[in-house]
Parts: structure tokens; sequence; C-alpha cells
């Protein structure tokens, strides 16, 4: 039978190693409790490493102290050691309504209407809001990690630009001074980060129904999200002389700021399309600026040649290749 094991240094000195407790212990710790202790302790680390399955051999098998990385997203990670060197230097969400540490998941009510209290409904959507947050670290750091020196210099130059500008878009949106301006700006923050996670994702975002408005109160607007974080609202102002309407479209730059396209501006019915009139001045390639507010009108005029009577999937569109919005 071989008792032999192997030497290891324990309190500054070498120790063989057996199997059996006095087969190969020196003789200064047979006596000794903490000896033994020590050495029975150490033996069983090995062995149980011995009979493992999912063990390694070689200097790759040596753990670290750490018993898991933490992810930006504030989840235990099974990244090793090797694999942080190509993440150092990511910089992670930090909500500016739970600072102190990276965006983190956490349980929230399926509905925030049903909470009771205006601070439980706007603390309800923050929490929805960290948890899309700590997603977006995730898809970011794996788009991180493989990408160059200057790809991750782009991905932190867009990740801050974005996120100084979700809090002042909303600001912007939502100021009717009122109580409900701190829901509202809530429910915005989401948009923001739920419109940023899906175009990270490549996803392409569901054609979102809306609610035209006559007001001029931008707190009454119904808002469409662009995946940079730039709003889009619909004001229906008028009626002009041949029966049609004139839409004033309102923009908020996000953080790559917005450049309009009147084209992609137009009443659809079915297979009718009204692209309407550009008022003057023309705001064709009109760049808006990050944080800034900016209106433009369209002239519906042809309105009244609509030949469909059930008037249900009408709307006034926004659609920047694909139908995303429509406002009814």
């Amino acid at each position: 039978m071989i008792n032999f094991v192997g030497w290891v240094e324990v309190m500054g000195r070498e120790w063989k190693l057996c199997r059996s407790r006095r087969a190969c212990m020196p003789g200064g710790m047979r006596g000794s409790r903490l000896g033994r202790t020590v050495l029975l302790a150490v033996l069983a680390g090995i062995l149980a490493g011995c009979g493992s399955s999912a063990s390694s051999t070689g200097p790759a098998a040596t753990s670290t102290t750490s018993s898991a990385m933490t992810s930006p997203a504030g989840q235990a990670s099974g990244t090793p050691a090797a694999g942080a060197s190509s993440s150092a230097g990511f910089v992670a969400i930090v909500e500016p309504f739970d600072a102190g540490h990276p965006a983190r998941t956490a349980s929230a009510p399926a509905s925030c209407v049903g909470e009771t209290t205006t601070i439980g409904i706007e603390q309800c959507y923050e929490t929805k809001t960290e948890n899309a947050d700590a997603a977006i670290d995730t898809v970011q750091l794996a788009h991180y990690t493989s990408a160059s020196a200057s790809g991750k210099a782009a991905i932190l130059a867009q990740d801050s630009a974005w996120l100084a500008a979700r809090q002042p878009v909303c600001d912007l949106a939502y100021h009717s001074g009122g109580t409900i301006d701190g829901i509202n700006t809530a429910i915005c923050l989401l948009d923001e980060s739920t419109a940023r996670l899906d175009g990270l994702k490549g996803i392409t975002p569901p054609e979102a129904k809306l609610k035209g408005t006559d007001s001029t109160d931008l707190s009454q607007l119904s808002w469409y999200t662009t995946p940079d974080g730039s709003r889009i609202g619909e004001i229906s102002t008028q009626g002009d002389q041949t029966g049609g309407a004139i839409v004033a479209w309102v923009v908020i730059g996000g953080a790559d700021g917005f450049v309009v396209n009147p084209k992609q501006f137009y009443f659809r019915d079915g297979s009718f399309t009204d692209p309407g009139i550009v008022e003057p001045p023309s705001p064709t390639g009109h760049r808006v600026a990050t944080g800034q507010q900016y209106q433009f009108s369209i002239d519906y005029s042809t309105l009244s040649h609509d030949p469909n009577a059930n008037k249900s999937a009408a709307g006034y569109f926004y659609v920047p290749g694909t139908p995303v919005a429509v406002w009814q």
C-alpha cells in the first residue's frame, strides 16, 4: 500500500503527506493536535480534489481565493481570472436613483400601477429600469470583452453618452410641475433603457400604437423612444382647407441627436398613404441636438381621399425603415 501522497508547506516548513495518519507524519507533529488538524485538513482537500470528476490537472487547476467574480449586474459569474483581463476597464451603469454600485437585478411587481403610493409606483419603475440596465451591462460586457482597444473605447463612450442624456431627455418631456412628473419620468427612464436594450440585442421593436392628442403640453404627449434615446411625439394642431390635417411633430434629441427626414413621417390607412406637404421652413436634414426639443409641421392635405370607411387602422406613422410607431 502506498501511503505517501506528497509534500506541502505548512507554517513555514515542508511536511510529508500520507494517506495514513501516522505512517509518515513527522515525529515532531505526531503529538501535536494542531499539527494533526492542519495536516488532515490539507490532506482532505487534496484527496477531495483528486476524486472530483470536474477537476483539472497542471497549473490551470490552481484556484483563487475568491469564490466568484462579480459581474457588472452585481451577479456571481463563473468567468475565470484569465478572462478578467479582457473586461478590465469596463464601466457599468450606476443608477442616479440607486448609486454606489453597478446596476443589479431585483424583483418588482408585474404591474407598477397597482402600487398604492406615488413613491411606490416610482420605485417599482426604477427597479424595472435597473433590471433593464443590468441586462444592458451584460450585453455590452460581452461586446467589450471581444472588442479591440478602439472598440472598447467606443463602447465606453457610447454608454456614457447614452446614460448622460437619458435623464435630461425625460426631464424635458415631463415638466408640468405636478407630482405626476415623477411617475412619468420614471416610466420614461424605463422606456429609454428598454429601447436601448432591444437595439443592442438587434431586436426589431414591435409597432407601437400611441394615442394622438391636440394638446401642446409636452407632458400630455404619447412619446415613442428610439434605440439611441430620442423621443418623438405628435400634436394634431388643426385642420386645413382641403379637409386634411396639419400635424406638428415634436422631437427631443437623444445621445446621438436626431436627423429629421420628413419622408419618415406620413399618414397611412391600409393601402392609402398621404405623405403630406412639409410646412416651411423645411426641416429636412436638421439635426436635433442631444437634450434639445425641435418641432416641424406637415400638412396632410389628401386625407379626404381616403377610400376606407373603417378608420381603425389609420394613423400618423413614424417609419425609420420599418413601421414602428403609429399615433391614432
